[in-house]
């Protein structure tokens, strides 16, 4: 192993001995040579001259458009005066009397005739039938009488409709149907005989637990439904001396 490393190093040894005989060799022709001679200014090759470059491109400034006011309004022209017409005065009207009338003859009045009165027939005036209800009954006196609550303990927080029923004789009638309604009440009925406290064929509908100003209507009629009375209107007067209503009805022909 020692012996390959020292033939490199010999190697290398002799090589670089070799190439320092060879730049020996290359000073001493140098130098023994013919002297350099200066180059002049005429041997020198001429410069190359570059052409100056001129910009084809010339840039245009464009200034901004003037403007020029124009004024908007337009001025109003001034009315003129006009001339007033010259009024030319008519000539003058004459006035041209009318003929004057004259008075015919007073013309004589003739003489009136005279009515003679006819003859006033003489006896009794005759007296107009009265026309029948076509109602079997109708309202007692032709009224309703307003009244205090009396039929109860409940004062003035009550607010009804009572009464009785009679036949042509004036006696109470019972079994007769009382029909008592109005838009807000609805409709309630109620027996002739069923309250004795407004008497005999005496009947109470209460309308209200407190008084007040609405309108009621009553009818009359029979077991079997049938309408026997006209309806009969009750208006309230809001009132606490006036909260019962009594509607009594009686039978105005036979049957």
């Amino acid at each position: 192993m020692r012996q390959g490393s020292s033939r490199i190093f010999n190697l290398l040894s002799l090589i670089f001995l070799a190439l320092t005989a060879l730049v020996i060799v290359l000073v001493i022709l140098r130098l023994a040579g013919p002297p350099v001679t200066p180059q002049t200014a005429a041997d020198l090759p001429t410069p190359i001259v570059l052409p100056t470059l001129t910009p084809s491109f010339t840039p245009t400034i464009t200034q901004p458009p003037t403007f020029t006011f124009t004024p908007t309004d337009t001025p109003t022209p001034v009315d003129t005066d006009t001339p007033t017409p010259t009024i030319t005065v008519s000539p003058t009207i004459t006035d041209t009397p009318a003929p004057t009338f004259t008075p015919s003859d007073t013309p004589t009045p003739s003489i009136s005739p005279t009515f003679t009165p006819s003859a006033t027939p003489t006896g009794p005036t005759d007296t107009p039938t009265p026309t029948l209800s076509p109602f079997l009954y109708d309202l007692r006196e032709n009224q309703v009488i307003f009244t205090q609550n009396f039929a109860n303990a409940a004062g003035c927080a009550w607010q009804g409709i009572g009464g009785q029923v009679f036949d042509i004789n004036g006696t109470p009638q019972n079994g007769l149907r009382i029909h008592v309604f109005s838009p807000d009440f609805g409709e309630r009925v109620v027996e002739s005989g069923s309250n004795t406290l407004y008497g005999a064929g005496g009947w109470e509908q209460p309308v209200d637990n407190k008084i007040n100003a609405l309108t009621y209507y009553v009818e009359l009629r029979s077991p079997a439904g049938t309408t026997i009375s006209p309806r009969i209107t009750v208006t309230f007067p809001s009132d606490c001396a006036r909260n019962l209503a009594l509607v009594n009805f009686i039978q105005v022909r036979p049957r």
